[in-house]
């Protein structure tokens, strides 16, 4: 159908440290735990937080770099697309499940706020932004800064 729209925007904190692998034909393919908290009421109607886990990919030469800049604490935003994978187990058993693949990655904290230091991101244009280009390849990274 015509019109279908399949993407995601997350902003959430890495659960692991980030898992480098490559394909067989020699793409690199960077695998990340992202936790979102979501609230909901729990049954004495106290707002409670709801973490959500998300496994999210990365592949081509962005996926290399972000694995020298990326740790487990790390709060990052994700802007990507859903896709769904089935195959079959050892044991026979059919499996799916659905990941994100990611169109750009933004750090959101810099690398001493996982360490308990403050800070936010200044973006302007596309500061802080690292985008995955449809080839696989990386575009060109840009600075970003710490505001204070």
């Amino acid at each position: 159908m015509a019109g279908d729209i399949n993407r995601v925007t997350l902003v959430g904190r890495l659960t692991r440290d980030p898992e480098l692998r490559h394909l067989p034909s020699g793409v690199p393919v960077l695998q990340l735990g992202v936790a979102v908290n979501g609230r909901q009421r729990d049954d004495g109607d106290n707002w409670v937080d709801k973490p959500n886990f998300f496994d999210v990919k990365v592949f081509g030469n962005q996926a290399e770099m972000l694995s020298n800049h990326l740790a487990k604490g790390r709060r990052i935003g994700v802007d990507g697309r859903l896709d769904w994978s089935s195959w079959e187990a050892q044991d026979g058993s059919k499996r799916s499940k659905v990941e994100v693949v990611a169109n750009t990655i933004q750090f959101l904290d810099s690398r001493q706020d996982t360490e308990g230091g403050g800070g936010q991101r200044e973006l302007d244009g596309d500061h802080g932004v690292l985008p995955v280009e449809r080839t696989g390849r990386m575009a060109p990274m840009v600075e970003y800064r710490t505001m204070r």
